[in-house]
């Protein structure tokens, strides 16, 4: 297993993976005929990206009165936000869990199913820690808007956390709808927008910008 390289990832809006990557095996030219062509692409639209830039206050307004996504009530996604609360409390203020921090220091000779335990107490402690900090000392302003399809099975939503810049937004449904939905985010991060600060600066908004339209 010495050319495996494990690589864990945690995302604000869904629990941490791990992924298990040979990099032993090199790619085959279709792959590197597909990174060449993402990597056109992105230039491009790094050349294409114009400065202007849009509250997170008037994004909201804007996906409601463009696309018609409507608000759900706080109590239909209490588990999002308390992992999302819980993601970003170690991202933005690891300093209230100080004296806590939570090891995941793999072996390389580990098997996945013990990797995953030992990932799920990494979980667990987190949110301990989390739940023990008041929420007047730490807290975010999470927001999650939805829009229906004409299928019961197609939904689209966009999540907005106002304390620390955060947007992002998932889908299910029909490929007819997930290509619609593709089309709706695109425009919407557009209209987030960055600042020729950002631009010049090369920014986590920008980056992340670059990345939603060359999806």
């Amino acid at each position: 297993m010495e050319d495996e390289h494990f690589e864990i990832i945690g995302g604000a809006d869904g629990p941490t993976s791990i992924f298990i990557c040979d990099k032993s095996k090199k790619q085959t030219l279709p792959q590197r005929i597909m990174s060449f062509s993402y990597r056109i692409k992105r230039w491009f639209i790094e050349k294409s990206i114009r400065s202007g830039v849009h509250s997170l206050d008037e994004v909201e307004e804007y996906i409601k009165s463009r696309y018609g996504f409507v608000e759900v009530d706080r109590t239909e996604f209490e588990f999002e936000y308390e992992e999302t609360r819980t993601a970003f409390l170690f991202k933005y203020r690891s300093d209230l869990a100080q004296g806590r921090d939570i090891d995941l220091d793999f072996d390389i000779t580990d098997d996945a199913e013990e990797m995953l335990i030992r990932l799920n107490e990494k979980i667990k402690k987190e949110k301990e820690i989390a739940d023990s900090i008041p929420r007047d000392v730490f807290d975010i302003d999470f927001h999650k808007y939805v829009k229906k399809g004409k299928d019961n099975d197609d939904s689209m939503h966009i999540i907005i956390e106002k304390n620390n810049d955060y947007l992002a937004a998932g889908a299910q449904g029909s490929k007819k709808f997930m290509k619609m939905f593709n089309s709706v985010y695109k425009d919407i991060y557009k209209y987030y927008g960055v600042s020729e600060e950002d631009i010049q600066n090369k920014t986590e908004r920008y980056k992340d910008l670059v990345i939603e339209l060359s999806r």
